[in-house]
């Protein structure tokens, strides 16, 4: 039954990540395709877990959960570009300086090196189970730093964009991922959850930000072009 669940979050995000490619295309917007990016990972992530227990344990199934962390470590800071390109987009003025988002930039960068040294060199995979579900994980956990600094800065834009945007969908997915995570002792199909609820709501800030959903004009202009 737990991998039923973890293929149905590999489903939602597939959908998720077609139409964001779709918005991506139809409105030229580099930072949507960025967010796409990082469902398409989340389909691996979720897609890996699901046939974790029909594959079994064994090499196969270690080499083939090794990227699931490298996704995680390269591709999630990508989501703080996101926002700041988002927030552009919905007329936040602050978002339109060039340092605003060359620092936005940096900080991601920062946080896919710090990924990479802390979390992907030198690990090491152990299998375990949750439910029917068989996967490898990290044989010594700890705070994934570049994911909560993140999931924060998500929270910040995001409340900014409610005030200043009436927008609301980047907090609610930025808090409900928060909230999920930050669960004691929670069943990694909660966390995953989280994770369908984030993408979703910045999906949908993606659409409210390309204008509800119209397709751009050919040779419109666009601030996130």
């Amino acid at each position: 039954m737990t991998s039923l669940v973890f293929a149905v979050f590999a489903l939602a995000h597939l959908c998720l990540t077609l139409w964001l490619v779709w918005l991506a295309a139809t409105r030229r917007s580099a930072h949507t395709w960025l967010l796409a990016l990082v469902a398409a990972g989340l389909v691996y992530d979720n897609g890996i877990v699901a046939v974790g227990s029909t594959i079994g344990a064994g090499d196969l199934l270690y080499a083939l959960n090794l990227p699931r962390f490298l996704v995680h470590a390269l591709v999630t800071p990508l989501l703080v570009v996101f926002a700041v390109g988002a927030a552009r987009d919905l007329g936040l003025g602050w978002a339109r300086r060039r340092a605003v988002r060359a620092a936005f930039w940096l900080l991601a960068l920062a946080l896919i090196a710090y990924g990479l040294a802390t979390e992907a060199v030198g690990l090491t995979l152990v299998p375990g189970r949750e439910g029917d579900a068989l996967r490898y994980s990290a044989a010594e956990s700890s705070v994934p730093i570049p994911s909560v600094t993140a999931i924060v800065v998500l929270i910040l834009v995001g409340a900014a964009l409610l005030v200043r945007a009436r927008s609301a969908w980047m907090l609610l997915g930025s808090v409900f991922m928060f909230a999920t995570a930050a669960a004691p002792s929670a069943p990694l199909a909660v966390g995953n959850l989280g994770e369908v609820a984030l993408i979703a709501g910045l999906a949908l800030t993606a659409w409210k930000a390309g204008g509800a959903g119209t397709p751009a004009r050919p040779g419109a202009t666009h601030p996130s072009r």
